[in-house]
């Protein structure tokens, strides 16, 4: 009998080390790195909320949160774009072919305006 115990009690011990693994601190979906080119959509904010680029550059939007964005252009810009919704773990590029700056927000999670704020950031053309 107190071998069983014994084994019931490992048992026991086994089960609740794998079921007590917890998400990474700061959660968001993971997964996404930024790179000179590629911003993250990390949470309800863009990662980096600035990024300058040389003419001609295509920028990658990641979605690597745990909820649907959009990247769209903030009222008055002189390049107009809209990625619709973006889902976890999709993407949206666009190309930034002349300079200037342009102000962009997520639709869900962002207020429109020049410059937009909440979940918004800035792509600097030179």
């Amino acid at each position: 009998m107190p071998l069983k115990l014994v084994g019931f009690a490992a048992g026991l011990m086994f089960l609740a080390a794998c079921g007590s693994s917890t998400a990474p601190a700061g959660g968001g979906g993971g997964g996404c790195t930024p790179t000179a080119s590629k911003i993250c959509m990390a949470g309800l904010s863009f990662s980096p909320s600035a990024l300058t680029v040389s003419a001609g550059t295509s920028v990658t939007w990641e979605n690597g949160s745990n909820t649907t964005h959009t990247v769209t252009s903030a009222t008055g810009s002189t390049l107009v774009y809209d990625s619709g919704n973006v889902p976890v773990g999709s993407a949206f590029s666009q190309t930034f072919s002349t300079p200037g700056t342009y102000h962009y927000y997520c639709k869900i999670h962002g207020i429109n305006g020049n410059p937009p704020s909440g979940m918004a950031g800035t792509i600097t053309v030179q």
